[in-house]
């Protein structure tokens, strides 16, 4: 401690007092050899939906069989949007919705026993508000069948409104844990520590995109560092190996070191960060640099210009982005179909992102980058 700063000392307190709030990672409690119910609860456009076939595309990747049940006996479109889901990305899903509910999930359970599947993903019935007559449906359910987990859906950008709606939620059936959507737009973790505050259970997973894949475990100390400013690198480390070959991080932490990486380089690293859900993804993962905006980099519709600017350079351009002056900038600008505005924005953000590149220099290999994970 002695040897931090005033600041650094106040950031990790702070950072500890928020992890001792949020606890630890806290897995599905599914059961090996038994058929595993999980009801996913929340209010109408919280992405429960969604969110159900997230899961149990994450589930199927780990080697189960999940079977989608949807439950809104009131709203048809639920239902049609569920198959659509599940037929749009190979999961299987149970489409017998005629009578009451327990009948129905009485056949549900027969039917994943028959086929053998070993989870059931319940996607309960989401209204506009907490209304008796849902509350009272999903307490019969929960008391009537063997419920693994209760997880309640929301909204990462409702900040305190998690309060009140855990609260009612809490009132009627026991939630085991609970799921946060639309995290990706949101920095903040204040709808996460209320719901925890309130009701004492684990947040188990987190959306970060539109995406089917787009669903990850809740990792507190993750989602911590990111509030205090420190970022989460371990998860971005997690999402570069997903992209980028340890052979291909070799070259270019070796480009890096060597002060060798040029705009074909810059190019192949903007192809791999859209893979990675682009810049704005990136940087919300990145630790708070002082002094320098990254958020400059993060302009999608700049990616789609930066490759045709790229491809309008010679090959000696592309290796010395220095001798691009007024003359070759309008050259490019030409041929490249963009103003000679964008050029310098793109030679700014290039010069930004190289500048960056470059404060990874005293890491000594690509080992220690490698293990952040």
């Amino acid at each position: 401690m002695e040897s931090l700063t005033p600041a650094e000392q106040i950031i990790t307190i702070l950072y500890n007092e928020i992890k001792n709030i949020l606890g630890d990672a806290s897995p599905l409690n599914i059961e090996p050899n038994k058929k595993n119910l999980v009801m996913l609860v929340g209010l109408q456009g919280s992405g429960k939906t969604t969110t159900a076939a997230k899961l149990a595309k994450f589930l199927k990747k780990q080697g189960k069989r999940p079977l989608l049940i949807p439950f809104d006996f009131k709203r048809p479109a639920a239902m049609e949007q569920l198959i659509m889901l599940a037929k749009n990305n190979s999961l299987e899903v149970f489409g017998e919705m005629t009578g009451t509910p327990i009948p129905v999930l009485q056949k549900a359970l027969a039917y994943m026993e028959n086929n053998k599947f070993d989870i059931g993903l319940i996607d309960s019935a989401g209204r506009k508000e907490i209304d008796t007559e849902t509350m009272e449906e999903l307490r019969t359910v929960a008391n009537t069948f063997a419920i693994n987990e209760t997880l309640l859906v929301l909204d990462s950008t409702i900040g305190q409104g998690a309060l009140k709606i855990a609260e009612g939620f809490e009132q009627y059936i026991p939630l085991t844990g609970g799921i946060f959507t639309k995290y990706d737009s949101s920095a903040k973790g204040g709808s996460i520590l209320s719901f925890r505050y309130v009701t004492g259970k684990p947040v188990k997973f987190i959306g970060v995109g539109e995406k089917i894949d787009d669903l990850e475990i809740f990792h507190p100390e993750r989602v911590v560092s990111k509030i205090v400013g420190r970022g989460d690198l371990a998860t971005l480390a997690e999402k570069a190996e997903q992209t980028i070959s340890r052979e291909e991080g070799k070259d270019l932490f070796e480009k890096i070191q060597n002060d060798t990486f040029d705009l074909n380089d810059y190019k192949n690293q903007l192809d791999a960060i859209k893979k990675m859900g682009g810049f704005s993804s990136i940087l919300s993962s990145m630790p708070v640099i002082p002094g320098m905006n990254l958020n400059a980099l993060s302009d999608e519709k700049m990616l789609v210009k930066t490759e045709a600017i790229i491809n309008g350079m010679t090959k000696e351009e592309k290796a010395n982005p220095e001798i691009i002056d007024g003359s070759r900038k309008k050259r490019i600008a030409k041929g490249s179909g963009v103003t000679n505005h964008e050029i310098n924005v793109f030679l700014k953000n290039y010069t930004m992102f190289k500048k960056f590149m470059q404060g990874t220099k005293n890491v000594k290999s690509i080992d220690q980058i490698l293990k952040l994970r």
